[in-house]
């Protein structure tokens, strides 16, 4: 895993963007902009609905850190599998360039390493 990851990613951001900015259109065009300032005076069906809209604030949040995470781990398993494929090639070429008993054996351990790390990175 690549460490040092953001918390958002660009995707996640212009999605938090926008679900903040319908929320906020959705809150000023039914409750107004005093809404905030007199939350103990409104009624109680537009107090629970500033609460709502709070909710879906924090879900919408929570949905985008998510949806970050699952694009890193995809990432990251793609890298690593680029990685193992990598070395699977390398070993090959180094196999074909010397076709000796030694190298043999070193390419019989390199691929036992190869399948081992390949029973590990399937999920």
């Amino acid at each position: 895993m690549i460490k040092g990851s953001a918390l958002l990613d660009r995707q996640a951001v212009a999605t938090l963007v926008a679900g903040v900015l319908l929320l906020a259109i959705s809150v000023l065009t039914n409750y107004g902009h005093g809404a905030f300032t007199h939350l103990g005076r409104l009624d109680l069906d537009d107090q629970v609905g500033l609460c709502l809209h709070a909710a879906a604030l924090a879900a919408l949040l929570s949905d985008a850190q998510l949806a970050t995470r699952v694009r890193d781990r995809a990432r990251d398993q793609a890298l690593a599998r680029r990685q193992q494929e990598a070395r699977r090639r390398v070993a090959l070429f180094r196999f074909q360039l010397a076709d000796t008993p030694s190298s043999r054996l070193q390419m019989n351990e390199a691929l036992a390493v190869l399948l081992e790390e390949s029973a590990t990175v399937r999920p």
